[in-house]
């Protein structure tokens, strides 16, 4: 259960970051007509999505894992399940720094 509590904790402190995350992009400005300004809003995006997605499964982890140390009446394959759709749900984005595109 305490694993379970701390995992969801792990939310507030993603939370934060995200907040950070915004705060250095909100200091860019006008991004338009700058190459390497386009490539770094790409970046962002994929970066808060990729965060925004942990902060999540944290959550969700954190929940299964609070239920099973509550419920040991859960099985073994009950517990599994709903971690397999915990992994299903947030997988991981695709990669986009430093590919070239159509070059």
């Amino acid at each position: 259960m305490k694993a379970g509590e701390d995992t969801k904790g792990l939310q507030d402190d993603i939370g934060k970051a995200l907040g950070k995350l915004d705060d250095g992009q909100s200091g860019l400005g006008d991004i338009s007509g700058v190459q390497s300004a386009a490539a770094q809003k790409e970046l962002y995006d994929s970066w808060k999505k990729y965060v925004g997605d942990v902060k999540g499964r944290c959550g969700e982890l954190g929940g299964v894992m609070e239920r099973s140390g509550h419920d040991l009446a859960k099985s073994d394959g009950d517990v599994k399940a709903e971690l397999d759709k915990i992994k299903s749900k947030y997988q991981d984005t695709e990669a986009v720094g430093g590919q070239a595109k159509g070059r």
